[in-house]
């Protein structure tokens, strides 16, 4: 009988401490973080791409853009390419941003004291590993030297 009573005493104590265990933890061999996509934010956080974004453009030229950055490919595509090339290549326009039209296109009334300046968006792709991110550079490039505009058309 004592036998049978230290057994179950055994049984209840294994069982007791079983039940008081903490959840069961999640090996770390079964976590994947997708480091891939962590690099594509830190690409274009860190990149040093929005730095550029910060002032007016005055001078042609380029701007210097990563096409790299710790393995992540950076490609850009111009909405003006005739401003701000594919590439990063600043020309600087001769004439006004807002000269000679209106949100329709059409001609009207004179209006002063408008910006000359122009906002040129590039997209941005960035690609690592089969997977990529996107995200939108707004530049503002000032017309070339010496090129006033003090009447607009709009």
């Amino acid at each position: 009988m004592k036998k049978l009573l230290l057994l179950l005493m055994i049984v209840i104590t294994v069982f007791g401490l079983i039940g008081c265990q903490a959840e069961e933890t999640i090996p770390t061999d079964d976590i994947v973080v997708d480091t891939a996509y962590a690099l594509l934010m830190d690409a274009e956080d860190l990149s040093g791409m929005a730095d550029k974004t910060k002032s007016v453009i005055r001078v042609a030229g380029s701007l210097g853009l990563p096409t790299e950055y710790r393995g992540v490919m950076i490609t850009y595509s111009s909405r003006n390419e005739d401003i701000i090339s594919n590439t990063g290549v600043v020309t600087l326009p001769t004439e006004c941003w807002i000269e000679s039209r209106d949100q329709q296109g059409l001609k009207k009334a004179e209006f002063e004291g408008l910006n000359d300046n122009w906002p040129i968006v590039l997209d941005v792709l960035l690609s690592y590993q089969g997977q990529s991110r996107t995200a939108k550079l707004l530049f503002v490039v000032a017309p070339s030297e010496g090129f006033t505009c003090n009447k607009y058309l709009g």
